[in-house]
């Protein structure tokens, strides 16, 4: 019992158990398909201590079950390494972290027999050296850009959020091959952090896991550490305006996001095919007079659910854009195969203008063979019913709920703007002695729009069945005559 506690205390990776959010990532990484490999987490979701033992098990092999692993199993880069992160949190966090989780050499009791340590003049490690070949250099995020250069590396560890120049600086050392995970709470730096990830993660080079607190519960979450009771307490101990990204891992500056039940984990998919016999389809276009045109479709499936599976935004707004725009739309819908059933539009779409004596865009596009109808103008009720289609719910791990609504990946505009559509912020003096603005901000927001309008207008599934080019255009979906629907 005493030799087996006393390796237990020199080789504390072996006995370590990752959280199921740990879990994910430790499989992301591990699965070396990536380049650069993000763990999103709020406060206490075993960001650290999961990237301390994906060193280990880099640096020394695999240490348990939860590392068997490609990447961890034969490591393919050079062995030299690198962490990032402030000053504060390496002293304090990263490198007692390390020296728990190290392995000790086995014929000693001496924690740090199987590496070695240096300040080099700093006040705090910068430099470690391991008996099995490895050098890992530590560095802050408050040093010059330059001092980034110049190196090759294997892998690089980034823990919290760093500044850009820094992070390009350090992408340029894995000319050889190189993994990099960072692990952070999204606070600091936040805009772009997300702009460059959902840039890469659209060209296959990043992926990432979320994790909130409860995701690290006892109660709630896989394996988890803490009791429900006190992420509670903590949880309600944040401000508003730091506990999204705090308890719920989400970006700093996106705080008061109006949806935010929507998650591209969740619900942005791989497009597949359409058919005008299974799914109805219903546009929903946003015109603007001095901005591109937006547009919007959804497609209805038999038993109701419902994908938002393209988008169209047009630039130019001279006399001809209606013109171009429908030409557009036609030849779009044509090679999606949409059947429509219904096309939506902003309501102001048929003001006519009194001064230049013009047809409204509405009436324009109604010449044009495309009969729009008024959309909703309510708007908290368009915001209720666009949360209700995105709730979904998951029991350990697993869909028990799945949403309304889907969102195909090539519709990157749609996905942005349902990210950063925020509530909107009482500006001066008085602003602490108003209630929270219930209106979002009018930026930006345009296909979200359009998605509110789409998803609040009843659009139920419409057999496929007989219809004439005459009421509705063959290019718009409709059937040539006498088209027979043997299952209708």
């Amino acid at each position: 019992m005493r030799e087996k506690q006393r390796r237990k205390e020199n080789n504390k990776a072996q006995t370590f158990v990752p959280n199921g959010k740990a879990e994910e990532f430790i499989k992301l990484v591990g699965s070396d398909e990536k380049f650069v490999n993000m763990f999103i987490g709020a406060n206490g979701t075993s960001k650290t201590s999961t990237g301390a033992n994906m060193v280990t098990n880099i640096v020394f092999g695999v240490q348990n079950e939860w590392f068997e692993h490609p990447l961890f199993q034969e490591f393919p880069y050079i062995k030299k390494g690198r962490i990032i992160s402030d000053p504060t949190t390496i002293k304090e966090k990263i490198i007692p972290e390390l020296e728990k989780w190290f392995p000790a050499n086995e014929s000693k009791k001496i924690p740090q027999a199987n590496f070695e340590t240096a300040k080099e003049g700093k006040n705090y490690v910068c430099k470690i050296r391991t008996k099995t070949g490895w050098t890992i250099d530590i560095m802050s995020t408050e040093q010059d850009a330059k001092e980034f250069e110049s190196v090759d590396l294997g892998f690089v560890w980034i823990d919290e959020p760093m500044p850009k120049d820094r992070f390009l600086a350090t992408i340029a050392r894995g000319r050889m091959g190189m993994i990099m995970f960072w692990t952070f709470t999204p606070l600091s730096y936040s805009a772009w952090i997300k702009n460059w990830m959902d840039e890469h993660i659209e060209t296959g080079e990043a992926d990432y896991v979320e994790a909130e607190m409860e995701d690290n519960c006892q109660l709630h979450g896989v394996r988890g550490f803490f009791k429900h009771k006190h992420i509670k307490r903590i949880a309600d101990s944040y401000p508003e305006d730091e506990k999204e990204a705090r308890v719920f891992g989400k970006f700093g500056h996106l705080i008061g996001r109006v949806h935010k039940g929507f998650s591209r984990k969740i619900h942005v998919i791989k497009p597949f095919p359409l058919n005008e016999r299974d799914f109805t389809v219903y546009q929903a276009l946003d015109p603007h007079p001095r901005t591109a045109d937006h547009t919007l479709y959804m497609a209805v499936r038999k038993n109701g659910q419902c994908y938002i599976t393209g988008e169209i935004i047009h630039e130019g707004v001279d006399e001809k854009a209606v013109k171009r725009m429908g030409e557009r739309m036609k030849a779009y819908e044509s090679s999606m195969n949409m059947r429509i059933e219904t096309r939506i539009i902003d309501p102001s779409a048929y003001n006519d203008d009194q001064h230049q004596k013009e047809k409204s865009v509405g009436a324009q596009f109604f010449d044009k063979g495309f009969n729009f109808i008024k959309g909703s103008k309510d708007l908290m009720g368009c915001i209720k019913k666009t949360d209700e289609a995105l709730s979904f719910q998951k029991k350990k791990g697993l869909m028990v709920i799945h949403p309304e609504i889907y969102i195909f990946d090539t519709c990157p505009v749609t996905i942005k703007q349902l990210e950063e559509y925020v509530w909107s912020e009482w500006k001066g003096t008085s602003k602490d002695e108003k209630q929270p603005n219930a209106r979002p901000k009018d930026i930006n927001d345009h296909q979200v729009e359009n998605l509110h309008r789409l998803i609040i207008y009843p659009t139920p599934f419409v057999p496929y069945q007989l219809r004439r080019s005459t009421s509705i255009p063959a290019s718009a979906g409709g059937a040539a005559d006498n088209e027979f629907d043997p299952y209708f």
